[in-house]
């Protein structure tokens, strides 16, 4: 298998919005998604502390609280899962 560190960006995942706002001809209809694994991904932990810095100057201080939360949990389960391999 090839190192994923010289792949680049490459279509990974499908990204469907919960809310059906992605349909043919609506607003979110040809967005980009970038997607972030929280749990194995320390530099996706990284960039989701820094927009949840950016949203919290911007306002939005619920989504930047609830995102430094997730980020935190998923950070913990994986120091949690890595001891528990230790320990084995």
């Amino acid at each position: 298998m090839a190192d994923s560190r010289q792949q680049g960006l490459y279509r990974k995942y499908r990204v469907q919005r919960s809310d059906g706002r992605d349909k043919p001809d609506d607003k979110h209809s040809d967005c980009q998604y970038f997607v972030l694994d929280l749990t194995h991904d320390p530099l996706a932990r990284l960039a989701a502390n820094h927009y949840a810095d950016k949203a919290e100057h911007d306002g939005w201080l619920l989504l930047a609280d609830d995102l430094r939360r997730r980020v935190e949990h998923e950070r913990r389960r994986t120091i949690q899962a890595a001891q528990e391999e230790v320990d084995e």
